[in-house]
């Protein structure tokens, strides 16, 4: 008795498998994530290995704020670093694009509609920010080295930075490689995954 061959192995179906594969896990990951963040006060990070995602929001109230030049986390491409002690954010959203086999898919984030986020120790690596800003004791040309009360991050000596102990921000829309804070406290937060190009802007 002969045994029966074994089926002929396709290189499209397993590739196919293995993408539905991680995109289910994937998915299964961001939804725990949304619920502990949405559930409580967490360290959180946002960061895409090599690619820049956009951040927008209608109104930022800050506290401790600075920002300096700086290089990006594992590059060296200049960012505008941008950190903040403590933030009210309205109206957040993030989002990227993200090449797949099926075309271009955007995942977006948001929250912060009927109960701003709260964000400790906020700090944004910027390529691009547009926006309208009133600043509080402001002060321009100081040493980056030098920055103090916002959330302990410093740049080298020399380099020029400013500051100022409060800062109201509206209609924020920015290019960022990757966004920290010590916890964000997020209610409301969804997030989706969407066909094509469906970006915070």
């Amino acid at each position: 008795m002969t045994e029966d061959a074994p089926a002929p192995h396709s290189a499209g179906r397993t590739r196919w498998s293995r993408f539905a594969v991680i995109v289910t896990v994937s998915l299964a990951l961001a939804g725990g994530l949304v619920y502990a963040t949405a559930s409580a006060a967490l360290p959180t990070s946002f960061a895409l290995s090599g690619k820049n995602f956009k951040f927008s929001a209608k109104r930022v109230e800050g506290k401790g704020f600075a920002q300096f030049v700086g290089l990006g986390q594992g590059s060296r491409s200049p960012m505008a670093v941008t950190g903040m002690a403590s933030a009210l954010v309205s109206g957040l959203c993030f989002s990227a694009l993200v090449p797949t086999p099926v075309g271009s898919v955007t995942i977006r984030a948001e929250a912060g509609g009927d109960r701003p986020v709260e964000a400790r120790n906020l700090v944004l690596n910027l390529t691009e920010m547009r926006a309208e800003a009133t600043a509080t004791n402001l002060s321009l040309g100081i040493d980056a080295a030098r920055i103090d009360g916002a959330t302990g991050i410093t740049g080298r000596a020399g380099d020029y930075a400013h500051q100022a102990d409060r800062i109201v921000i509206t209609d924020l829309k920015a290019n960022a490689s990757t966004t920290t804070a010590g916890t964000f406290r997020m209610t409301g937060l969804s997030i989706v995954v969407k066909p094509g190009r469906q970006e915070c802007f």
